[in-house]
């Protein structure tokens, strides 16, 4: 697995993050090669998995194109070019159901 997803990965667990998952699609867009999904159970910790994972990115010298979205909209994303990473709250993942969209081929 790709350095970054396994950063990723690792510190959405170690911080509680739940149903973190991973999803490979370089054979089906030109602009990402992983989506990384996990749920935070409130808005504070949305806000906190984002900001950790954006200091642990930056501590490896990671780049990040930009961060989209607020707490309060319930997803945040994290455009570290070849891999976005979404944290959602629970209701907005459900809402937007991008873990379906993602697995269809």
């Amino acid at each position: 697995m790709d350095k970054v997803v396994t950063l990723v990965k690792k510190v959405l667990e170690e911080h509680k993050a739940e149903d973190v998952s991973v999803i490979d699609v370089k054979e089906r867009t030109p602009f990402a090669e992983y989506y990384v999904l996990a749920t935070a159970g409130n808005i504070r910790q949305l806000n906190a998995l984002c900001e950790i994972v954006e200091e642990e990115l930056s501590k490896k010298k990671i780049s990040i194109n930009h961060i989209e979205g607020t707490p309060e909209s319930g997803w945040m994303l994290i455009d570290a070019y070849h891999v976005i990473i979404n944290v959602f709250s629970r209701e907005e993942r459900e809402r937007v159901s991008l873990d379906q969209i993602l697995a269809k081929k």
